[in-house]
């Protein structure tokens, strides 16, 4: 069973139609990037599967159920995430506190948290000596 599936997506801004049939399949584990120009629909895309705009036509399925008409925090306890691009931190908080929220949504995600941050840590060296700055103070490029 393919943990993400879209099939004719079509999804617009007001009249301005912005997908025209995409399609594609992801494995559960599985890495997936879209590429493409400036203007090509990636973040259409991403945002019609997390539930941020309603796709025209086409189906979304996740993990072999409908997902179109979820609302996001529906779709966020599947385990799909979605992080913009961009640096959308709260810059009031920690380090850590950031990462924690990031996992909030779902359910198994509290009892993993300890796994899941010797994970993120063991990726990110730096993240761990910084976990308790606050994530504002870090210069742009490290955000």
């Amino acid at each position: 069973m393919n943990a993400l599936e879209l099939h004719g997506l079509q999804a617009a801004y007001g009249k301005v139609r912005v997908l025209w049939g995409v399609s594609l399949q992801v494995e559960e584990d599985e890495f997936v990037a879209l590429i493409g120009a400036n203007g090509a629909g990636k973040t259409t895309t991403l945002r019609a599967v997390s539930g941020r705009a309603p796709p025209r036509a086409g189906h979304i399925r996740l993990f072999g159920g409908p997902a179109a008409g979820l609302p996001p925090e529906a779709i966020v306890r599947t385990g799909l995430g979605h992080a913009p691009e961009g640096r959308q931190l709260f810059p009031a908080m920690t380090v850590e506190d950031n990462l924690e929220l990031g996992a909030a949504p779902r359910d198994d995600a509290w009892r993993a948290r300890a796994d899941t941050l010797r994970r993120v840590y063991a990726l990110f060296p730096r993240l761990e000596e910084r976990r308790r700055q606050l994530a504002g103070t870090f210069p742009g490029g490290i955000r």
